[in-house]
């Protein structure tokens, strides 16, 4: 009914906001896959490559697998919304952060430690 040359494995998914999720931990190392090797594809096609927060953004089919619709190389919107950062930010901080409270850390960490060149540029 109105997308009759849409597969049907495609219906099965409508964009309805930005929300933060846990997935399976079984799909974290694609996940971590498909970052590393957008960041070293960066790298190569224009260095120093991507620097700073950017998204991968997906839709996951079971039959198919992620499928990347777009990179943003930036904060994006939906990240906003929520000020205690994904749910895997205290694994890393020991705390809930922020997209924008990581990036004032790193910043912080690379003028203590004399490294702000490698973060700006």
């Amino acid at each position: 009914r109105g997308l009759p040359h849409i597969l049907p494995d495609y219906l099965d998914y409508t964009v309805t906001g930005n929300q933060p999720v846990v997935v399976r931990e079984s799909l974290l190392p694609q996940i971590l896959d498909m970052g590393a090797k957008l960041v070293e594809s960066s790298i190569e096609l224009f260095p120093p490559g991507l620097i700073g927060p950017f998204c991968i953004e997906t839709v996951y089919n079971p039959r198919k697998g992620f499928i990347v619709f777009e990179v943003s190389a930036r904060i994006v919107a939906g990240t906003n919304l929520y000020p205690e950062g994904s749910p895997y930010t205290p694994y890393l901080f020991k705390e809930p952060m922020s997209t924008g409270r990581r990036i004032a850390r790193d910043i912080r960490v690379a003028l203590e430690r004399n490294l702000l060149p490698s973060l700006v540029y």
